[in-house]
């Protein structure tokens, strides 16, 4: 096996090792049925495994005798004292540049996208960096379109959460200032917490 499939295969073992045991110390300070901190330690242990089974199998054509679930667990909260009436949904997904090259090469292509009419030369100046090269692909595609490019991108899915939640009237006004500022899970109407496949 070539020393850096060696590598990967031990770093994705000590992840899943720390995802253990960070299920574990959760579950034993658990405070309720829905516990949200149980729950993205589930979160983490489902993507460490799910991304450990994979790459065992693609260097070693080995399996391990886990079975992943097809949705992930979802936390629904109904006990707000009223309808909100106005609610924010608030979008995190979480990806490792697995590639940056490829990311770069993306990020260009996005810019291409975007102006057709400059020449190719223009591209290459602009994105430099990964940095650049999300901006461009989320410029041109929106935060749906870079998670569908994610992995030929050379970004490799590491999970996501959305919290649908109330807002106050203060809270309308922090849109552009502070837009997580207002996560609060007193005010959650809905949270689901996504696993990403990364075989799929």
């Amino acid at each position: 096996m070539p020393p850096h499939d060696a590598e990967r295969l031990q770093a994705a073992l000590d992840d899943l090792t720390d995802a253990l045991e960070a299920h574990l110390n959760a579950c034993l300070a658990r405070t309720g049925e829905s516990d949200p901190v149980v729950q993205a330690a589930y979160n983490k242990l489902r993507i460490a495994a799910d991304r450990y089974d994979d790459l065992l199998y693609d260097t070693t054509e080995e399996v391990t005798p886990w079975e992943f679930p097809e949705e992930p667990p979802s936390i629904e909260f109904e006990d707000l004292e009223s309808e909100p009436g106005v609610v924010g949904v608030l979008v995190r997904r979480d990806y490792e540049i697995d590639d940056g090259d490829r990311l770069i090469v993306a990020g260009r292509e996005a810019y291409g996208e975007l102006y057709p009419q400059d020449p190719q030369e223009s591209a290459v100046a602009d994105v430099s960096h990964p940095g650049r090269a999300l901006y461009q692909m989320l410029h041109a595609y929106g935060v749906d379109g870079l998670d569908e490019r994610a992995e030929e991108a050379g970004l490799l899915p590491r999970g996501g959460t959305v919290w649908v939640q109330a807002l106050g009237e203060a809270d309308e006004q922090t849109l552009t200032s502070d837009p997580f500022g207002v996560a609060d899970e007193d005010l959650l109407v809905y949270r689901v917490d996504e696993i990403i496949h990364m075989d799929d």
